[in-house]
């Protein structure tokens, strides 16, 4: 995927229908029976946070969330908050904790955040939680980076318009990303003091 720097800019992402398809069982619009959340992208933290509410549709025990949407949801947030931070993933390994029955139709938050980037790999950390901020699920995962050989398989029943403006995309959210560090760190150091 060659990127064309003749080509208008391209802001980065902010919600995970940004760069998936519409059928995405996550985030599509399109499935109606998917979960259909949006994994906003906070800049200011340089995190995913955003607030679900689980329907009957994806219910376990009656009147709570089934723990593999929980897990849906975890994995998909921590999966999103890496393509936001510039990278495109494959999941290596997903390790869910559940602390506490999460009820149905009741709005919970979701929060997800980069722990560590290592060559080939980067390491995330994601709660479900309520209001008063108890935990209800717990997680934490590594992430294979994908190489531009198999994101150009992946994308291949793409336009090559589309597949260049997924990859504009992921270079805009590498930039943001380098933004976001340095002004942490400049603020770390700042409060440091």
């Amino acid at each position: 995927m060659q990127n064309d720097s003749s080509a208008a800019p391209v802001s980065p992402s902010l919600t995970g229908r940004d760069w998936h398809h519409k059928n995405c069982y996550g985030c599509g619009l399109d499935n109606a029976k998917g979960l259909q959340a949006d994994f906003l992208f906070d800049e200011e933290q340089g995190e995913v946070r955003f607030d679900y509410t689980p329907t009957k549709d994806f219910e376990g025990a009656p009147g709570y969330s089934h723990g593999g949407m929980l897990a849906t949801i975890l994995d998909e947030a921590q999966g999103v908050l890496c393509f936001h931070v510039g990278h495109s993933v494959m999941t290596e390994k997903l390790h869910m904790n559940y602390h506490k029955a999460t009820p149905l139709h009741t709005p919970f938050k979701v929060r997800a955040w980069l722990t560590a980037v290592r060559k080939r790999r980067l390491y995330t950390r994601a709660v479900i939680y309520n209001e008063n901020e108890e935990i209800y699920v717990s997680s934490s995962a590594s992430w294979y980076v994908l190489p531009d050989r198999v994101m150009r398989r992946m994308f291949q029943g793409f336009s090559e318009e589309e597949s260049q403006r997924i990859q504009a995309l992921l270079e805009a959210n590498r930039k943001r990303a380098r933004e976001i560090r340095r002004r942490i760190r400049k603020n770390a150091k700042g409060e440091s003091r």
